[in-house]
């Protein structure tokens, strides 16, 4: 209806509506045919995205990846507390090998540091997916772009040759999934139960965008940029 309108309008109407129909296939699921492109890459935030920042009491703080005193000073159930948990951290595992099975080259950009995510990642065994793909506040590389995640993100991809539809970005930030729109299909992190981090809505929508089939019938839909 909304094409055979745009087709019939006058040319200032057709204006309008080109425009509104742009809008919509960028930030929605109405007629956005990039969407169905499996993605070949996967960039997430850490801190509120793959974590789910818990309250150290003894600490009086936020488990965040900026305090690196604070991140060093974790045990290992500190550590899988702020993954959120035995359960959620063995569906990351289910989910993120699942995704490089399919050939989808996993990535992790965050205003955190890398010196506290990387053995983090190392102490519940999730570093093997991402390898030297970890990049923080306290990376030049991060740095030298004004600690602009797209900006770094688009570096990635020229490197790599992938295009817009091929590379999906997940945070919880809407000023960093905004910088990176232009760059990338973009997602953000809408589970926030309390404080954050991806669940199953995410999950899924991770699944789908790689082409994978669900892995529980209970996942939600998610929502993903064009």
């Amino acid at each position: 209806f909304f094409l055979w309108r745009l087709q019939a309008a006058s040319p200032s109407r057709r204006w309008r509506d080109t425009r509104l129909l742009g809008f919509l296939s960028r930030y929605s699921l109405f007629a956005v045919p990039a969407a169905q492109t499996r993605i070949k890459a996967l960039v997430l935030d850490f801190d509120s995205t793959l974590s789910t920042p818990t309250w150290l009491s003894r600490a009086q703080q936020w488990a965040v990846a900026d305090n690196l005193p604070l991140f060093e000073s974790m045990d290992e159930a500190e550590i899988i507390a702020n993954l959120g948990g035995a359960a959620r951290l063995a569906t990351l595992h289910t989910l993120l090998g699942a995704l490089e099975a399919s050939g989808v080259v996993l990535h992790i950009v965050s205003i955190g540091r890398k010196a506290a995510i990387v053995p983090h990642l190392r102490a519940a065994r999730l570093l093997p997916y991402f390898g030297e793909r970890v990049w923080g506040q306290d990376c030049e590389e991060l740095r030298s772009l004004g600690f602009v995640k797209g900006r770094l993100i688009k570096r990635i991809m020229h490197a790599r040759g992938w295009a817009h539809a091929e590379v999906l970005f997940v945070d919880d930030s809407q000023e960093h999934l905004d910088a990176a729109a232009e760059v990338c299909r973009t997602m953000m992190v809408t589970s926030k139960a309390v404080v954050g981090g991806m669940g199953d809505a995410e999950f899924s929508a991770l699944r789908a965008a790689a082409g994978l089939p669900p892995a529980t019938a209970a996942e939600g839909a998610g929502v993903i940029s064009s």
